[in-house]
C-alpha cells in the first residue's frame, strides 16, 4: 500500500518535472490558472482513489492496534499486580531474612556485649583491688606519717630534755670544776702546811729526842730543870698545833666526802644522759626502720603506678619533671624524665635538650656518660643511650627534632620507625620516612654507630669524626648533623659547634630538642 502511493506521488512528480522542463523549452508560453486547478484536482482526486483502501485498511489495522494495544494494557495490569504481589512478598521475604540476620546478629552482638562485659567486670574488678591496695597502702602511709611525726615530736622532746640536762650538767659540772679546782688549791695549800708540820714535828722530835739524852744526863743536875720546863711548854705548844692540824685534816676529809657525793651525783647525771642517748637512739632507729617501711610502700606505689614513658601519663597532664621507669624490672629505681604535653599532640619524652643555659653542660664527653645519662632535665641533659635502648627495644617509637637559631627562625623534623640498638651493637640507630621543614639531616646517620671522644665507631680509618666535631653522635662520613657538639654562642659558623646542614649548614644553633612518643 505504501509503495502505490509512493508510486503516485512518483507519477505526479514525474508530470511536474516533465511540466516545468516543457515550460522552461517554451520560454514565453505560460499554463493558465485553470488548468493548473484541474490537474491538481486530478492529482488529488487520484491520490484520494489510491489513498482510500489505505486509509480504510489503516483504520483496519488502527483498531486492530488499539485492541492488541488494550490486550497488552490489560496484561500490563496483570503483570502490575503480580509485580505487586512479588514486591509484597519479596519485600516480607527480605524482612523476615532481615529479622531474622538481625537476631542472629543481636545473639552474636549479646555474646560479645556479654564477653565484653565480662571483661570489663574483671578489669573493674582488678581495678578495684588496685584501688583498695592503693587505699590501703595511702592508709599505711598516713598511719606512717603520723607515727612518724608522733616519733618526731618525742625525739624533738627527747632532745629538748637532753638539752636542757647537758646545759643544766655543764653549768653544774662548770660549778664543781670551779669548786673543786678551789678546794684542790685548799688542799695544796692544806699539804702544804703538813709537810711543814712534818717537817717541825720531825724537827720537834730530834729536838726531843736530844732534850730526853740532855734530860738523861743532866737528871742530877738543877739547872736543867728550868730548861725542861721550857721543852715541856714548846711540846704543849707543839700538841696543840698538831690538834689544829688534825682539826683541819678532818675538815678537809668532810670536803672530800662532800665532792665524793657530788662526783657520784654527776655519775648519775651522766647514766641518765646514757639512758637518754639510749631512747634517742632507739627513736632514731624506730625512724629508720619507718622510714624503711615508707620507702618499701613507695616503691610498691611505684612499681604499680610508674609509666614507661610519657604516654602513658593521665590525660590533660601539664608539661614538666615526672617518674618514669623505661624497663619493666621491677629492681630498676624510676628515672626522672622531662614530658612535652603540648607539641604536636604532646606524650613526648625529651631525650636531649641543649639551650643557652648557665652553667654550660659539657657535652663532649665519653661514652660511660653517653651511655647512662648526663645534665638535669630542666636545663642542658642527655637521657643515656641505655634508656633509649630499653625504651624503644619493646615499641615503635618516632622522632621529632626542634630546632632555632639566634635570630628566631624555627624548624623540625620528625622520623617514623626511631630505635637504638643494644650496647653490643654499638647503640645503632634506626629512623625512617622524615617529614618536616628542617630537611634530612639524618640521612648519613641512619645505620650508624655512636661515636664518643674515647669509642670511635663511625666507621672511617681517616677520621675520628668525635674528635673532630667535639662531639658524639651517630657520625657517618662524618655526617649532616652535630647536636651535641661545642656550645658556640651567637650562632658562629663552627665544625664543632650545634649544627644541622640542610637548614643553616655550619651555623651553630641556639637551641635543639630531641623527643620520642610511641606510634
Amino acid at each position: 500500500m505504501a509503495s502505490t502511493v509512493i508510486g503516485v506521488i512518483l507519477v505526479v512528480w514525474t508530470a511536474l518535472a516533465g511540466w516545468s522542463a516543457a515550460q522552461q523549452q517554451q520560454q514565453q508560453a505560460a499554463l493558465p490558472s485553470a488548468l493548473a486547478d484541474e490537474v491538481f484536482t486530478i492529482i488529488a482526486r487520484a491520490v484520494q482513489q489510491e489513498l482510500r483502501p489505505v486509509v480504510v485498511k489503516l483504520e483496519s489495522q488502527v483498531e486492530s492496534l488499539d485492541k492488541t494495544v488494550r490486550r497488552h494494557e490489560s496484561r500490563m495490569e496483570s503483570l502490575d499486580n503480580r509485580m505487586t504481589l512479588l514486591d509484597s512478598r519479596v519485600t516480607e521475604l527480605t524482612t523476615n531474612i532481615l529479622r531474622s540476620r538481625q537476631s542472629e546478629q543481636m545473639d552474636e552482638l549479646s555474646s560479645q556485649l556479654t564477653g565484653i562485659t565480662a571483661r570489663l567486670d574483671s578489669q573493674q574488678s582488678q581495678l578495684d583491688s588496685q584501688l583498695s591496695q592503693l587505699s590501703e597502702l595511702n592508709t599505711q602511709l598516713n598511719e606512717q606519717k603520723s607515727q612518724q611525726e608522733e616519733t618526731a615530736a618525742t625525739v624533738n622532746n627527747v632532745t629538748a630534755q637532753l638539752d636542757t640536762v647537758v646545759t643544766q650538767q655543764g653549768n653544774q659540772l662548770t660549778q664543781l670544776a670551779s669548786r673543786l679546782d678551789s678546794q684542790l688549791s685548799q688542799l695544796s695549800e692544806l699539804n702544804n702546811q703538813l709537810n711543814e708540820q712534818k717537817s717541825q714535828q720531825v724537827e720537834t722530835a730530834a729536838t726531843v729526842n736530844n732534850l730526853t739524852g740532855q734530860l738523861d744526863s743532866i737528871v742530877t743536875q738543877q739547872d736543867q730543870l728550868a730548861h725542861t720546863s721550857q721543852l715541856a711548854t714548846r711540846l704543849d705548844s707543839q700538841e696543840s698545833q698538831l690538834n689544829e692540824l688534825n682539826i683541819q685534816l678532818n675538815e678537809q676529809k668532810t670536803t672530800q666526802s662532800e665532792l665524793s657525793v657530788r662526783v657520784g651525783n654527776l655519775d648519775n647525771l651522766t647514766y641518765q644522759v646514757d639512758i637518754l642517748g639510749y631512747q634517742l637512739t632507739e627513736a632514731i632507729n624506730n625512724t629508720s626502720s619507718q622510714q624503711e617501711r615508707i620507702d618499701d610502700l613507695a616503691t610498691k606505689f611505684n612499681h604499680l603506678s610508674l609509666p614507661r614513658d610519657c604516654s602513658g601519663l593521665p590525660v590533660d597532664s601539664p608539661s614538666g619533671v615526672y617518674l618514669l621507669r623505661p624497663s619493666d624490672g621491677s629492681q630498676q629505681p624510676p628515672v626522672e624524665a622531662y614530658c612535652d604535653m603540648e607539641t604536636d599532640g604532646g606524650r613526648w619524652t625529651v631525650i636531649q635538650r641543649r639551650d643557652n643555659i648557665e652553667p654550660r653542660q659539657d657535652f663532649y664527653l665519653g661514652w660511660k656518660d653517653y651511655k647512662e645519662g648526663f645534665g638535669k632535665v630542666t636545663k642542658e641533659f642527655w637521657r643515656g643511650l641505655e634508656h633509649l635502648f630499653q625504651l624503644t627495644s619493646y615499641r615503635q617509637y618516632e622522632l621529632r627534632i626542634d630546632l632555632e637559631a639566634f635570630d628566631g627562625s624555627q624548624r623540625y623534623a620528625t622520623y617514623q620507625g626511631f630505635r637504638i640498638s643494644s650496647e653490643e651493637d654499638g647503640y645503632q640507630l634506626s629512623a625512617s620516612d622524615y617529614s618536616g621543614t628542617a630537611g634530612d639531616s639524618l640521612y648519613w646517620s641512619v645505620n650508624k654507630k655512636f661515636s664518643t671522644r674515647d669509642r670511635d665507631q663511625d666507621g672511617s680509618s681517616d677520621y675520628h669524626c668525635a674528635q673532630d666535631h667535639q662531639g658524639a653522635w651517630w657520625y657517618g662520613g662524618c655526617g649532616l648533623s652535630n647536636l651535641n657538639g661545642r656550645y658556640r654562642d651567637g650562632g658562629n659558623v663552627d665544625r664543632t659547634g650545634i649544627w644541622w646542614w640542610t637548614w643553616r649548614e655550619y651555623e651553630s644553633l641556639k637551641k635543639t630538642v630531641m623527643k620520642i612518643r610511641p606510634t
